[in-house]
């Protein structure tokens, strides 16, 4: 054993050098590994390869370098001028040539070869290869500058020219399977009116005649083409069709189809004489009668989506950008009227891509184009970039930031930023406040770079452009579009100076109560936020509004939504220290009608009533017949949008379809957020009703009681903060007996609230005067044996 173990270790020392060493340069032909990598189907193989000719090409010198790169600018025309090769191998020979392009190996005529294919490949089937097609463009840019412009122009622009409407005839659905539906969900269409027209094996609301009905073949003989053509009948499926195997399923159960082994009664369903009948749905061919209707509608109003069909759109625009990034400042005097218009055209595309690409594109000019250019173009340039900024995808939005951000960092240190911030700042400002994550901290940290300490000055000095589009961006179709206004609005209330905002105020309040009426909840609670604010910092301004705020805050106080509730109480206590006295009469008077609301509360009470939950394990219903149709060719919406579903406004000052009926628990819920709010303004009237809510809160004979318990628990503490001391201890003796019975309720959040609770008290009155209170009321026994709690122990 000690005589191999030398032997053993030489080994592995040999194996992990020759794992680790450089590879030694080549002389004469290429390593057969490294091209077999090259052209494999896996990328990250194409990856490696390219990496290790980086390197063989890095440690080569003299004679031995130029022989290695010769061979290499050989073996990449020879991959690329075949037809025959696979588009992995085209992938990892564009791959390479753009790896050597930076390396700045490739001679002149190798250069201009590979941008010849490179503008061959500019609208190749493989989206993959186009992308890297506009890699190689840029990395040529980067060596030959604004010649690959001229160069590539003519091909760039004709490409997005023939790409930029889909051909009518193109638009048409090719994939046959794509509106065939599975048979246990042919009923839908099979009671649709259209379906009139067809017999389909049996009685189907007393079988009319076979209809002219497309077939779902690829191609059909020329004597059936004549009879569709005339009118006369088709049968769904030709002859051709395979016969279905014993024991697979049949037609349709109900609604008046039959089973396949069932008797067909005489004179149902007959058509003309001599009519096919079609063949009832199975599992083993998948086509119906209604499938094929279905399939006929969406042929004939060209049924697509808004993404799809555009071909090589997307990327020309994105070789257009490389081109651009790879030349750098030179490409400034080529910045014409003709870029921009194609730039101006993309941003109302209806292809979300090529609109976010075409803002790639724009922020792309903006960061190497020279400053005099970008001086001349601000005002076009800054138009086109804001209604990127207002666009109802996140990914567009998130790319005319960067644009913006590019644009106004320049002009900042050119000292003509000015220009810019008129037209940019009101979508800006919006955008710190957007649902999506990435748009707002990258929006939060622009508006940083850009205008640091200066942001609320510079809004107030244009306050009529910044209220005009918050305005127009609360009735946006996009619901987190709304909510952002909402924010931005009340922003306007706390952070700018009140000068400014007084003569917007009556707008402003107009616009917050029409999104009171919003579909969306997380809308209705920033406004009923919104609100509130406003009413506390411009209160005299705002009198005129009260009567219908109160009204829509108090619905709000017995919304479904636990957080909308809260919202709503915390609005009404800003509206009690606006206005004092009347507004505590007001808001004292509504909460002493709702707390007793629970003891109407049925036993079968119920969380989030009435909504309707649309999917099963996270995946969507299916939606077959009518419903499918009706809910086609409409505007699509971003992930975080639930504008197709959610109304922007109700009709009418006081429409309320908005919402559902609320649950009494739920009522008496708001009501408890209400009297934690009014404990800083009115703690007499607080107390009390101190007593009367610890009866309500002790009711258990509806199934939800503990979350009405929780919500009680979290807030005792702070009503007692708010009262102060001695009023509190006056009052506290009646919420003892449900406090601690909550302890074991077997429910873990309402029993952690009714702890935290207890220890909250404790640390406000002091843990010898709460625990003597306890013992008076003999519950220090129970609270210890509940384990939760530390005050005690000590």
């Amino acid at each position: 054993r000690n005589v191999r173990r030398p032997v053993r270790t030489h080994a592995r020392e040999s194996t992990m050098a020759a794992a680790t060493a450089t590879p030694a340069p080549a002389t004469s032909p290429l390593p057969p590994a490294l091209l077999q990598d090259l052209q494999a189907h896996q990328l990250i193989k194409r990856q490696q390869a390219v990496r290790r000719l980086k390197k063989c090409a890095e440690a080569a010198s003299g004679g031995a370098e130029a022989s290695f790169v010769s061979a290499i600018e050989r073996k990449l025309s020879g991959i690329l001028r075949d037809t025959d090769s696979t588009w992995q191998a085209k992938h990892g020979a564009f791959l390479a040539a753009a790896g050597f392009l930076e390396l700045k190996k490739l001679g002149e005529s190798c250069r201009k070869e590979i941008l010849k294919f490179a503008l061959s490949n500019l609208e190749h089937k493989e989206y993959r290869v186009r992308l890297v097609v506009a890699s190689t463009l840029e990395a040529l840019a980067t060596v030959d500058g604004v010649a690959i412009y001229l160069a590539a122009k003519k091909d760039i622009f004709d490409s997005i020219n023939r790409n930029f409407h889909r051909d009518g005839k193109q638009a048409k659905i090719q994939n046959k399977s794509k509106f065939l539906l599975p048979k246990a969900n042919l009923m839908d269409l099979a009671s649709e009116d259209s379906m009139g027209g067809l017999t389909l094996g049996g009685s189907m609301g007393g079988g009319p005649a076979i209809g002219k009905v497309p077939d779902l073949q690829a191609s059909k003989p020329a004597s059936q083409e004549a009879k569709a053509d005339s009118g006369e009948t088709l049968a769904t499926i030709d002859s051709s069709t395979p016969p279905k195997p014993k024991g697979v399923g049949g037609g349709l159960r109900k609604g008046g189809l039959r089973r396949h082994t069932q008797k067909k009664p005489a004179g149902v369903g007959v058509g003309p004489p001599g009519a096919k009948k079609a063949q009832a749905p199975t599992v083993t061919n998948r086509i119906s009668a209604p499938a094929a209707l279905t399939r006929w509608k969406a042929e004939l109003r060209e049924q697509m989506h808004d993404t799809e069909g555009w071909k090589s759109l997307e990327t020309s625009f994105g070789a257009l950008k490389a081109i651009i990034s790879g030349t750098g400042e030179k490409f400034s005097q080529y910045v014409d009227g003709e870029v921009l218009g194609l730039l101006e055209r993309a941003s109302t595309h209806t292809n979300r891509f090529v609109r976010e690409i075409a803002y790639h594109t724009a922020a792309a000019i903006g960061s190497t184009c020279d400053l005099e250019t970008l001086k001349k173009l601000a005002k076009r340039t800054c138009t086109l970039i804001a209604k990127g900024l207002a666009d109802n995808w996140s990914q567009v939005r998130y790319a005319s930031s960067i644009a913006a951000r590019h644009l106004l960092l320049r002009a900042q240190k050119a000292g003509f930023a000015g220009d810019y911030v008129p037209i940019l700042l009101p979508p800006m400002c919006i955008n710190r406040y957007y649902v999506a994550q990435g748009v707002r901290i990258y929006s939060q940290e622009s508006w940083r770079l850009i205008m640091g300490k200066r942001g609320a000055e510079l809004v107030a000095k244009h306050i009529d452009k910044v209220v005009e589009f918050y305005v127009s961006q609360a009735q946006a179709d996009n619901h987190a579009v709304r909510e952002a206004a909402c924010a931005c609005i009340t922003e306007l209330a706390i952070k700018v100076e009140r000068k400014a905002v007084i003569p917007h105020v009556p707008k402003l309040l107009e616009t917050l109560i029409d999104c009171f009426r919003d579909d969306s909840w997380p809308v209705r609670d920033a406004a009923c936020s919104a609100c509130g604010d406003f009413i506390r910092a411009f209160p005299a301004e705002s009198k005129s509004k009260m009567t219908k705020l109160y009204s829509l805050w108090f619905v709000h106080l017995k919304d479904s939504i636990p957080t909308v509730r809260e919202g709503a109480a915390i609005a009404l206590g800003k509206a009690v220290e606006a206005y004092k006295e009347e507004g505590k009469l007001v808001v004292a008077k509504k909460l002493k009608e709702v707390l007793p609301a629970v003891q109407d509360q049925a036993k079968d009470s119920k969380r989030l009533a009435n909504m309707e939950n649309v999917t099963q394990f996270g995946v969507a219903r299916r939606v077959t017949g009518a419903e499918a149709l009706k809910n086609s060719d409409q505007q699509m919406y971003s992930c975080g949008s639930l504008a197709p579903k959610m109304k922007k406004r109700g009709a009418g000052c006081m429409d309320h379809s908005f919402q559902r009926l609320a649950e009494p628990w739920e009522v008496t819920d708001g009501a408890i957020y209400l009297l934690r709010e009014l404990a800083s303004h009115d703690p007499e009237t607080v107390g009390t009703l101190i007593e009367q809510t610890a009866e309500m809160v002790s009711k258990r004979h509806y199934g939800h009681h503990v979350y009405l318990k929780q919500t009680m628990w979290k807030a005792l503490p702070i009503i007692a903060k708010r009262m102060g001391k001695r009023p509190f201890k006056r009052v506290m003796s009646p919420m003892l007996e449900p406090l601690v019975e909550t302890l074991s309720c077997q429910h873990r959040l309402a029993m952690h609230a009714a702890a935290d609770c207890l220890e909250e008290l404790a640390k406000f009155l002091g843990p010898l005067v709460f625990t003597g209170r306890l013992e008076e009321a003999d519950l220090c026994d129970r609270v210890k044996k509940s384990g939760m709690v530390s005050f005690l122990k000590a």
